[in-house]
């Protein structure tokens, strides 16, 4: 799915205007990996549902309050202890990667006002919810990160947070022509994945769709591609990302014969055959999607559960 930094920057700017200013009234932990806030801002009420969860990470408004378990588990208490009451003052993201940054403002036990940050990381198997003090350094996360199981970056109470390795990809917000062409095109791979392994929060298929809305093979390598060709794609780059950075964003469902193909934050070239749905939120669509997905997903399993029945009994009749 593309649940890249095209679409976390979708939900920062909902959240950014939707809970800025707000104040967190309740927080729940309903599963080992997931987290509910409820937050008021003025006379609205919004849950914001955190999940990072290796198979499924998510970050959306919803309506569902979820269960929580009878005890609290320890990381939930500690939320509550510290940021029970404290006000959003901001919601960011770090480029285009796929972290989003929620700054918190509470009083401590003594009344001073302190500054905290959960920040959230959207990364498949890495994915986490970490929570940090001023100075950037970690009072704890929904996830424990040895140096066993990591040698380059611990998520550890007490260790300094920092952004995970994005193997020296660039910040495709400060792209220049000049340095696009020179990162890109220099390169003997296919030119959709010169894209996408050279800029951060870029998929896979937002980088197939540059190459699809311009009519060019994707799987071409990138440094023999025409000098007008290669202009193409830069446009079509520029066009993006100053889109992102305007804030124009068209969250769409892309369904292909009543089945959910992928969902994306702007249109995506690639998915022409499919039946486009758009949604006036980026959260609306994410919780419609993977409601969508799961009942699919579900009558997959049944129908296999079925066939498979069906076909022994055959087998059965047969001998």
């Amino acid at each position: 799915m593309a649940f890249d930094g095209i679409v976390i920057s979708n939900i920062v700017s909902e959240l950014k205007q939707k809970l800025t200013g707000g104040r967190i009234s309740k927080i729940a932990q309903p599963e080992p990996e997931e987290l509910v806030l409820t937050i008021k801002n003025k006379k609205d009420t919004y849950r914001l549902f955190l999940s990072a969860n290796a198979s499924l990470p998510l970050i959306y408004l919803t309506q569902e309050a979820g269960l929580s378990p009878m005890t609290a588990p320890n990381f939930c208490m500690l939320l509550r202890k510290h940021i029970g009451n404290a006000r959003i003052t901001d919601v960011t993201q770090p480029g285009l990667e796929r972290i989003v940054r929620l700054e918190l403002e509470h009083l401590d036990e003594l009344g001073d006002l302190r500054q905290k940050s959960l920040v959230i990381e959207i990364m498949g198997k890495h994915s986490n919810i970490i929570f940090t003090d001023d100075n950037n350094m970690i009072i704890d996360s929904i996830k424990h990160i040895t140096s066993v199981m990591s040698s380059v970056r611990q998520v550890l109470p007490g260790k300094p947070y920092f952004i995970p390795d994005t193997m020296d990809k660039h910040n495709p917000m400060e792209a220049t022509r000049e340095s696009f062409m020179e990162t890109v095109f220099s390169n003997a791979m296919p030119v959709s994945k010169a894209i996408f392994t050279s800029y951060t929060g870029i998929s896979p298929a937002i980088a197939e769709s540059l190459c699809f809305e311009n009519k060019l093979d994707s799987s071409m390598p990138a440094n023999v591609l025409a000098h007008g060709d290669q202009n193409l794609i830069w446009m079509s780059f520029y066009q993006l990302i100053n889109r992102i950075k305007d804030g124009n964003f068209t969250p769409l469902i892309y369904e292909k014969n009543g089945k959910p193909e992928d969902f994306g934050a702007v249109p995506l070239s690639i998915y022409g055959d499919c039946t486009a749905t758009n949604y006036e939120s980026i959260s609306l669509l994410l919780e419609d999607f993977y409601s969508k997905k799961n009942l699919y997903t579900r009558m997959r399993q049944k129908s296999s559960d079925l066939r498979r029945i069906v076909s022994t009994a055959l087998e059965r009749d047969r001998k």
